[in-house]
């Protein structure tokens, strides 16, 4: 690995606010690429050769001892075990000598933080084109990793109110802490949405994990993200489709303000009647069924009316479901026939019902 001018640099001006002496960073081949004293820079150093061959600190007493080289204390620099340079401290023995250890270890921090922050950058820069390429429908000349392997969900989210956010290094770092246990999890923030190429296994609940993510990104950014689960992709060629899917959920979430923050395409049912349907003839609909419930009301009867659809109307086994008496359940299933002038016993009446109390209970 080399590093670049700028990077030395920049390490040698903290380093030398630290300690107040001169520093040089001298390559491979002996050359300073980076020098406190910039008159040094681009001349040759002859004892960053020997501290490179002997794989040891050297300490220069005198000005003279070596071609280009000047009294200090001269450190190889490792990354990954290897050598990839040295550093030297300008000074006399006693001046220098202490800094020594502690200035080699802060070099090889800031180079290994360097590099850490240059591969972040290099797989957001591949991770975003790869799923961009997905979106608007290019074939593939690449995967993002070496062992790319389907099944895959795309996931899309957005913020609630439709909006634009910022922050984007914060996100990374959440989606990253929450995504990363799966090097096969690939994911970008791309025209104000978070994509997510989510790799899963059999039978995993995917809903819990981004439930778990978006209650994290709610945490500490305080935004509020509304996720959609495309459908599930056995291929390349049905990654789109999947994220045509989560859009299509996702939009449907922000439209009519969905209380529920994840929601998988697949698992829609009477959602898809309600896709293209204006949020107005919803409300319509349901305020006409619901209008003399109060707003308790509707939550308990909205479980009252799951439970009976659950047990095929059977008033003994919703009684026993529901820990009631199956008097107060004859009770409560005329109040209401009474609020509505729908009667739950009655097919017809049932669907009306249970429709409204659905539609209610998720807008």
């Amino acid at each position: 690995m080399n590093i670049s001018v700028s990077l030395a640099t920049n390490i040698l001006n903290k380093m030398k606010e630290i300690i107040h002496q001169d520093l040089n960073y001298i390559d491979k081949s002996g050359i300073i690429i980076a020098s406190t004293d910039p008159n040094r820079t681009g001349t040759f150093h002859a004892a960053a050769l020997k501290c490179i061959k002997e794989k040891a600190p050297l300490i220069i007493s005198s000005d003279d001892e070596f071609q280009g080289s000047r009294k200090g204390i001269n450190m190889p620099i490792y990354f990954n075990n290897a050598i990839i340079g040295v550093i030297g401290i300008t000074g006399d023995k006693n001046e220098v000598e202490k800094y020594g250890e502690i200035i080699r270890m802060m070099t090889e921090i800031l180079i290994k933080e360097a590099w850490i922050k240059d591969s972040d950058i290099r797989t957001k820069e591949i991770n975003r084109t790869f799923i961009e390429r997905i979106v608007l429908g290019y074939d593939y000349d690449f995967f993002p990793t070496a062992d790319f392997t389907f099944p895959y969900a795309v996931i899309v989210g957005k913020l609630n109110k439709n909006s634009s956010f910022l922050m984007n290094d914060k996100i990374y770092d959440i989606l990253k802490n929450s995504l990363s246990y799966n090097k096969n999890n690939v994911y970008t923030i791309s025209r104000n949405e978070i994509i997510i190429l989510y790799h899963f296994h059999k039978d995993e609940n995917i809903s819990k994990t981004i439930l778990q993510l978006q209650e994290k990104l709610l945490e500490k950014t305080k935004l509020d993200f509304r996720f959609g689960i495309g459908t599930k992709a056995l291929e390349y060629n049905a990654l789109k489709d999947s994220y045509k899917a989560a859009k299509e959920i996702l939009n449907f979430m922000i439209k009519f303000s969905l209380k529920k923050p994840v929601s998988e395409y697949e698992k829609m049912d009477l959602e898809f009647i309600f896709l293209n349907l204006k949020k107005s003839d919803i409300d319509n609909f349901t305020n006409k069924i619901l209008k003399n419930f109060t707003p308790k009301e509707v939550e308990e009867f909205s479980t009252l009316m799951n439970s009976y659809e659950e047990n095929n109307g059977s008033i003994l086994h919703t009684s026993e479901d529901l820990f009631m008496h199956k008097n107060t359940l004859q009770y409560k299933l005329n109040k209401i026939k009474q609020l509505s002038g729908y009667d739950p016993r009655q097919l017809k009446d049932f669907i009306v019902l249970s429709l409204a109390f659905k539609l209610q209970r998720t807008i």
